[in-house]
């Protein structure tokens, strides 16, 4: 079974039964009686009931609340045909080497909250759309376009080629603030890997870094808050 078709928990299959329901091919429960259950089959999805251990060992977690749904496989939007949308406005995130799967599951789910026209991610550098991503991001890892290449520096390129201003995350001095920053009308935000920041190459290739203004005794943030704030920064500046 790939892994990368199945999505878990409760309130992640709620939401793609919300908004793409035709992406579920079948459902697997340990539960009989609940309300996602009955949407499931008024919209004419299978469901079959199994045990907690047998769901365990489909994705190999225990974190699935007793619900798994099969998805359809996953498409991945292509880097050249997205650059070729007509899009007077546009912002792409770019995640640099998130390597656990509950931040890029709340990276995921704040890029569908604030718009996000796609975001973009490394083949081999992070963490991949596994079922635990999916619950952590609640479906918006079925929700908001995804753009998986094999070279986030040559994509970048592509990007600036395109029209595009790139900002990385970089809690640098020399970095502006970004409560006084305008985030430009096409804009590629980097967010760097939870240990390492964003790496030299992609920082050189930026045309600006911006940075959170801390104000208490806690000198840094989790990357998926600093991701949610960025990220509504952005859409304000988005929506003028």
């Amino acid at each position: 079974m790939k892994e990368q078709t199945w999505v878990m928990g409760k309130n992640c299959i709620r939401e793609i039964l919300k908004r793409n329901p035709k992406n579920i091919q079948k459902i697997f429960s340990s539960q009989k009686s609940e309300p996602i259950l009955r949407q499931a089959v008024d919209l004419g999805i299978p469901i079959q009931f199994v045990s907690k251990q047998l769901l365990s060992s489909m994705v190999n977690s225990d974190s699935h609340q007793g619900f798994l749904a099969r998805l359809h496989k996953r498409v991945y939007m292509n880097l050249k045909t997205f650059l070729e949308k007509p899009l007077d406005r546009s912002l792409v995130l770019m995640c640099d080497g998130i390597t656990d799967p509950q931040n890029f599951g709340a990276i995921l789910r704040a890029a569908a909250c604030f718009g996000a026209n796609a975001v973009l991610f490394s083949k081999n550098r992070g963490v991949g759309i596994t079922p635990v991503v999916a619950k952590a991001s609640v479906g918006a890892s079925e929700l908001v376009p995804l753009l998986r290449v094999l070279n986030l520096a040559e994509s970048l390129k592509q990007f600036q080629k395109a029209g595009y201003q790139v900002v990385t995350a970089d809690a640098d001095q020399d970095s502006q603030r970004v409560d006084t920053f305008v985030f430009p009308k096409k804009s590629v935000l980097i967010m760097g890997s939870e240990h390492r920041g964003v790496q030299p190459l992609l920082t050189r290739l930026a045309d600006v870094s911006v940075k959170i203004p801390l104000l208490g005794q806690i000198d840094s943030l989790n990357v998926s808050q600093a991701a949610s704030i960025l990220l509504f920064k952005a859409s304000l500046t988005r929506d003028h």
